[in-house]
């Protein structure tokens, strides 16, 4: 039997050894080890002392996060795959590491049996994307076809911090008909206030994240 060769990549050494613990119980799937930062996975893969089908990678991690680690393989020949597991649904960092070439995601509190299909299909070349995250990304999806372009044009405004007052004058409106887009925005993106709204424009990849 051949088996798929998984490395696992993830600050926490708790989920490191309970994911090698269950990966064990497969008989098809052979965990090979495991890095505690990007930097250091990386590092180990240049140097050829780490032989590896699929990737197992977290997303958030000290010296190089998972977007990182596919900026680096991206520039290997045959990389190996690479399926993301994270805890969080952070929708523009799930989409900017499938950019990056990752080949699939998941959140850490899959089922045994539905990572071990994922990990299958990833080393076979499919793309994966659990179900709870299709509904994040379609939800996304959504929000943004739900905008007008002014809306969008406001919604990136208010993220970089002007006032009504500003947007009116930048989009030469007036004051009045800015504050009614404003609040109709709100209520499309269902926040309360213009923090939780940059947020939002952070969250559908409108904005970029500050720091």
């Amino acid at each position: 039997m051949i088996k798929v060769k998984v490395h696992i990549v993830d600050d926490q050494a708790l989920v490191r050894q309970g994911m090698q613990a269950l990966l064990e119980l497969c008989e098809d799937i052979q965990c090979c080890g495991s890095s505690a930062h990007g930097l250091e996975f990386i590092n180990d893969y240049q140097a050829g002392q780490i032989e590896v089908d699929v990737v197992l990678l977290d997303m958030r991690m000290p010296e190089l996060d998972g977007l990182g680690v596919l900026e680096q393989l991206k520039q290997t020949q045959n990389a190996p795959k690479v399926l993301i597991l994270t805890t969080f649904d952070d929708t523009t960092k799930l989409q900017q590491a499938l950019a990056l070439g990752a080949n699939g995601c998941m959140l850490k509190d899959a089922e045994l049996e539905e990572l071990h299909s994922a990990i299958h299909c990833v080393n076979s070349g499919k793309l994966v994307i659990q179900n709870a995250l299709s509904n994040v990304f379609s939800r996304a999806a959504t929000i943004l076809d739900d905008l007008t372009e002014r809306e969008k044009q406001i919604l990136v405004l208010i993220a970089q911090g002007h006032s009504n007052k500003e947007i009116a004058a930048q989009l030469f409106k007036a004051e009045g008909t800015i504050r009614n887009h404003v609040s109709n925005l709100l209520s499309k993106l269902h926040v309360r206030d213009r923090t939780q709204a940059t947020l939002k424009a952070v969250e559908l990849g409108l904005v970029q994240q500050s720091g």
